[in-house]
């Protein structure tokens, strides 16, 4: 890459944003705490137009299958030069927030280098916020740019607050060490999300933005970044999807990009940075409860306030945020269990209606039911005529019903509780179907004193 004076020297190591020199230890986090769980993922310097052409020509499968599922739509950045330049700091700033520049401050004029992306003038990062206010919650970040997620550059966009970070520092900018970078984040990120239970957290991919720097947007190279960031994509939304808790849960995913890029067909550090057109288009998809074709004209402010209300967050208006949900429905998943007078009292609300053959029950160790009491069963709101139930153990036939919520009934004294489970904790419901096990859901169980 030339560059023809200091000045663009300094622009050069300031929008480099190279891959990952540093290790990061594997995400690990506390249990969460909610079965509606939010997802964004951040595909940096991604162009809408190509992002469309690569979905007609089946080559971004992925963010195809969310459009249909909810919605893709592209979106203005509401900022140009002079007020402030398409830079990822501005745009990850205005992202992580849900407000504009005129409001967090940063404005791109340090190019990627300003020390407010921390602190924002006080608008906090939708992680902060969630932590801030339900600090049970549990929320993660993985990330190969170190802006998003270490205190380097002015950063950390996301601030510290997370519970689990897998953020790698960056200096070598070279496509194959963004793309190593970026698929040390997809593992990280897909094995966590498989095997852990986070709450909500961000996904940061940067190769499609490298590869536009690094050899031009019009050129086959930065198509083929497009398609391999939407693979990426598919492997963390299939990891989401084997989760054995799945069907129990609601899951809500928004995948955006921070700003789009010049139609250069040579390499360029400046290949966004100014307003042009397609330097200020960004994109929304959606999906989750709520989130449809009907959602309006979504902005990257509204993500903040769309992950929030998805996790049943309220918005105060003392906050000033320039964004709004785009979902309008509260959020649907649930379970709650509970003894009265020694009876049993269980409700779930799955996020995601599933058909399933069987549904089992398992109460905790010290806690049986007396031999003979009568125990009702209701799936969808409608009583389930063939129930076994005696022991730890209820379990009721389904005939491959599309269940969608399920409640567990047994008359007051129908409980044995052990001196030892006073304190018991957790009911477990798992659900078959089609063969497959899919829970246990473990469910806080109050009342057991």
């Amino acid at each position: 890459m030339k560059l023809r004076s200091t000045a663009l020297a300094l622009l050069a190591l300031a929008l480099a944003a190279p891959a990952a020199s540093a290790q990061s230890a594997p995400l690990a986090g506390p249990p969460g705490t909610s079965l509606n769980k939010v997802l964004v993922i951040g595909t940096d310097g991604t162009r809408w137009d190509l992002v469309k052409a690569a979905m007609r020509s089946g080559k971004a499968p992925n963010l195809k299958r969310l459009k249909r599922l909810g919605f893709g739509k592209p979106t203005q950045l509401e900022y140009a030069p002079p007020t402030a330049l398409t830079l990822s700091e501005v745009g990850w700033s205005s992202i992580s927030s849900g407000v504009w520049p005129a409001k967090h401050g940063v404005f791109g004029f340090k190019f990627n280098m300003d020390p407010g992306q921390a602190t924002k003038n006080g608008y906090l990062d939708f992680l902060t916020r969630i932590e801030n206010t339900r600090p049970r919650t549990s929320t993660f970040l993985a990330s190969d740019w170190s802006n998003i997620g270490l205190p380097k550059n002015g950063g950390p966009i996301f601030g510290s607050a997370m519970d689990a970070r897998y953020a790698l520092d960056t200096n070598v900018e070279t496509l194959p060490a963004w793309n190593a970078g970026d698929e040390a984040v997809t593992v990280a990120a897909s094995r966590y999300l498989r095997r852990g239970d986070p709450d909500a957290g961000f996904v940061y991919l940067g190769v499609v933005d490298e590869t536009a720097h690094i050899v031009g947007s019009a050129l086959p190279p930065y198509a083929e970044s497009i398609a391999t960031t939407d693979a990426r994509i598919g492997r963390i939304l299939d990891a989401i999807r084997a989760r054995p808790t799945y069907p129990f849960e609601a899951w809500t995913v928004l995948v955006t990009t921070d700003h789009g890029q010049r139609p250069y067909d040579y390499p360029s550090v400046a290949s966004h940075i100014g307003g042009t057109p397609l330097e200020e288009t960004s994109f929304v998809f959606g999906a989750g409860p709520g989130l449809s074709r009907r959602s309006g004209h979504p902005k990257v402010v509204d993500i903040a306030p769309t992950v929030l209300h998805q996790l049943g967050i309220g918005v105060p208006a003392s906050w000033k945020l320039d964004g709004r949900s785009l979902s309008a429905v509260r959020p649907p998943a649930s379970a709650q269990a509970a003894v009265i007078k020694r009876g049993l009292l269980a409700h779930v609300a799955l996020g995601v209606p599933h058909r399933a053959s069987t549904v089992r029950l398992r109460l905790p160790a010290g806690v049986r039911l007396v031999r003979g009491s009568k125990v009702i069963v209701g799936a969808n709101g409608h009583r389930v005529p063939f129930v076994l139930a005696g022991g730890r153990n209820v379990v009721a036939r389904l005939g491959g019903l599309r269940l969608g919520s399920l409640t567990v009934a047994s008359g007051p004294g129908s409980l044995s509780i052990a001196p030892g489970a006073k304190r018991a904790r957790e009911v477990k419901v798992t659900l078959r179907a089609a063969g497959r096990r899919l829970g246990p859901l473990a469910i806080p169980l109050s009342g057991t004193r």
